[in-house]
């Protein structure tokens, strides 16, 4: 079995690397963790994912629901967003995509694995 590719979204770095370990201590291989949305096109134009998981507050002019978005348009890719604060509107333009899912943060190992486990079945 090959591993998932996962890439990860997160522009506080301390928490994209305690992500990241976390994920790939779970058995997932972690392409990429970056902090933008731009960064996120160019990486996942090389080396499309099997999951994406990013934070809704990004760095650069695009959230990361937007940039889910338009990721989705072109890619295809599910997005597992992690977040500290959901509003109503970011919480209803996530429940209008199937491909999307939500975590809030903080969350435990376990919470995260299973999240993440669901979308790479």
């Amino acid at each position: 079995m090959t591993k998932k590719n996962i890439l990860i979204v997160e522009d506080e770095p301390f928490l994209g690397l305690n992500i990241k370990q976390k994920i790939e201590s779970f058995g997932f291989h972690v392409i990429a963790v970056v902090p933008s949305g731009d960064e996120a096109f160019q990486i996942v134009s090389e080396k499309v994912p099997d999951l994406i998981l990013m934070d809704i507050n990004l760095e650069g002019s695009l959230d990361g629901i937007e940039t889910a978005e338009s990721l989705r348009e072109q890619f295809s890719v599910p997005v597992l967003f992690l977040t500290g604060f959901l509003d109503d509107t970011a919480r209803h333009r996530i429940n209008q995509n199937a491909s999307y899912a939500y975590l809030m943060k903080p969350f435990t190992s376990e919470q995260l694995k299973e999240a993440v486990s669901g979308f790479t079945a």
